[in-house]
């Protein structure tokens, strides 16, 4: 698909946060990017003139438009780098990761090629692939072929020894020339569209994956995530929409190849803010929530420098402020990934107390588990807080089968409940099970979530047995509810408040057992 980009000059400066924002949502220093010093990166696609903001966001970029052959060597041995310098000088001076975006696609390439013979389309395409490795060695990873399985077949196809023996020897080819282009370390990229929709598209695309896997020529798998690989815009005449189960299934097919998977050129083109909101809130948690995601470009993020065929990606305005859907972003990163459980999953003759195990998730500081009988869990057995990754449950019914999903949290927020697990118990208790152990001494964990609507949870600790009560306050120090007023035993304990009649505001809990007590602010946001 040809993506342009189209630029101009800024004037604006980008708006500070209000005082309701901050005081509700705890944002991000502007000095450095969203997701600074986490796994993953997030990154975007730009052009050549302007870079307003984009280190204050981005950590990674992608040249839009400049990096492809046709807009470099337009006319046969005459090079025009001066666009991508730009922005590759930009990125590698800020300490940003720089992927080239690309070598070889049968769209946007010199209209010179197709009057060469096979053996001068050769040597043109290697002198381009050697000129890109050896100009700009500090790059991070480069899209080697892009769309072999939607766009028309580049026109030196047979140059690079057309289909051969494997169907796909001028994309092995390719790689072979970029893996001695291209300086050490260099990640090689395979990069397409509308992969995860299709079972078949995406073993096609795994086909050739797994070709230049087995050459040791790829580093990584590029899916580019625009909006319409998965629905239609909203209100669109004969509309679509690609099923999500499907979409999560062949990502996970994708990611299960032990290579690294990035989403090269993620948007929603909407150009109602709400609507493009209600999209990134879908489709954005499948690709970041995934482990085998290792970063997200965004394609284009700022109204005057988007694809044009695509004009309402953008996330900030031309005067500087933001989307909704940039505000949401930047308060979902901070927010812990949804956990992924590891045990148990669909086991049978599970021990009666079941010993439960999910992956960590970054910046994640306590975890809410719940458990049930009922695959919808309308009633829950276990609703249980702990800070590992791991919880005993209480001797279970046997022969019974149960159902667990868990969630992670912190001072931001709480992820979604991870995909429902299931186990079914078998008749034995095994008699060396441990117990909780008894708490060291008396603490209470912040809330979560925080800010809520309309319920959330306070966890605390007990060292002794005690009387313990919880009373919440408004701003004005007016008793609002006490929650628990009665003995209770050593150990772990939570208890749910429901605010769903009260205003938005700030409120305070406080905790007491026996002489010791503690307080923490909590916001409810409606």
């Amino acid at each position: 698909m040809s993506k342009r980009f189209h630029v101009s000059l800024y004037t604006a400066r980008i708006l500070a946060f209000t005082a309701c924002i901050i005081i509700l949502v705890p944002a991000t220093s502007f000095s450095q990017p969203l997701t600074a010093n986490k796994e993953k990166f997030l990154g975007c696609g730009t052009g050549s003139s302007i870079f307003r903001y984009l280190d204050s966001y981005w950590n990674q970029v992608t040249p839009g438009n400049d990096g492809k052959w046709g807009s470099v060597e337009n006319i046969r041995g005459i090079y025009n780098w001066t666009n991508l310098d730009k922005i590759y000088g930009y990125t590698i001076s800020r300490g940003l990761l720089y992927k080239h975006h690309t070598l070889v696609w049968g769209s946007q390439q010199p209209a010179w090629l197709s009057g060469l013979d096979t053996a001068a389309q050769r040597d043109a395409v290697t002198k381009w692939i050697n000129a890109v490795g050896a100009r700009y060695p500090m790059m991070t990873m480069i899209d080697v072929v892009n769309e072999p399985l939607h766009t028309p077949l580049p026109t030196y196809m047979n140059a690079l020894g057309g289909s051969g023996t494997t169907g796909w020897d001028w994309v092995i080819t390719a790689f072979s020339l970029a893996r001695t282009a291209c300086a050490p370390g260099v990640k090689l990229i395979l990069n397409d569209y509308n992969i995860l929709s299709s079972a078949t598209s995406t073993t096609n695309f795994l086909a050739i994956i797994t070709l230049l896997k087995d050459r040791g020529l790829i580093d990584g798998i590029g899916v580019q995530g625009h909006y319409f690989e998965f629905r239609s815009d909203i209100g669109a005449t004969g509309g679509y929409v690609y099923d999500i189960p499907t979409l999560k299934a062949n990502l996970d097919r994708l990611t299960a190849t032990g290579l690294p998977v990035y989403i090269t050129e993620f948007d929603v083109d909407e150009p109602i803010d709400a609507n493009q909101l209600a999209q990134y809130k879908i489709y954005f948690p499948i690709f970041w929530g995934n482990p085998g995601v290792k970063g997200i470009t965004l394609w284009g993020y700022i109204q005057d420098d988007v694809w044009s065929s695509h004009p309402n990606t953008y996330l900030i305005r031309t005067d500087g402020t933001e989307r909704p859907a940039l505000t949401w972003l930047r308060t979902f990163l901070v927010t812990p990934p949804t956990p992924v459980p590891v045990s148990p999953l669909a086991a049978t003759n599970v021990d009666r107390a079941a010993r439960l195990v999910w992956r960590q998730s970054d910046s994640a500081k306590a975890y809410r588990v719940q458990v049930s009988a009922l695959r919808a869990f309308q009633t829950i057995m276990v609703d249980s807080v702990v800070t590992d990754t791991t919880i005993h449950l209480p001797v279970l019914d046997a022969g019974m089968t149960y159902y667990w999903r868990v969630a992670a949290s912190n001072t931001f927020g709480t992820s979604e409940f991870s995909a429902i697990s299931a186990f079914t118990t078998g008749t034995q208790t095994f008699a060396g099970h441990e117990t909780s152990p008894v708490p060291a001494a008396f603490s209470v964990a912040q809330n979560y979530p925080n800010p809520f609507n309309p319920s959330t949870v306070i966890a605390y600790e007990v060292p002794n047995a005690a009387h313990v009560r919880i009373r919440v306050y408004d701003r004005l120090g007016r008793e609002c509810v006490r929650l628990v007023d009665k003995a209770q035993t050593a150990g772990a304990h939570t208890v749910t408040l429901d605010a769903g009649t009260w205003p938005s505001g700030v409120y305070f809990y406080r905790v007491e057992a026996g002489d010791k007590s503690v307080v923490k602010t909590m916001v409810l946001v409606k």
